[in-house]
């Protein structure tokens, strides 16, 4: 059962790291300093919000994962 529970853990923080960087960034970073952003990119698409509530299905999987081996590795 533990090593189910690790491979999950595993293969849920790869998962949720890939969804993280495919995610397309909010802002423009340091580059809005010189007034190139633009500001009528604050739609958010059905891609992005299902892309978004994976993510966070993949990070929550992940904590809990950790929080049950970290429980058990007593």
């Amino acid at each position: 059962m533990t090593s189910i529970i690790f491979i999950l853990q595993i293969l849920s923080g790869i998962i949720s790291v890939f969804f993280v960087l495919v995610k397309e960034p909010k802002s423009e970073g340091l580059g809005s300093i010189g007034g190139s952003a633009t500001t009528f990119k604050g739609v958010k698409t059905s891609a992005d919000a299902k892309l978004e509530n994976m993510t966070w299905f993949f990070v929550i999987t992940f904590m809990a994962c950790s929080a049950y081996l970290g429980l058990i590795a007593k």
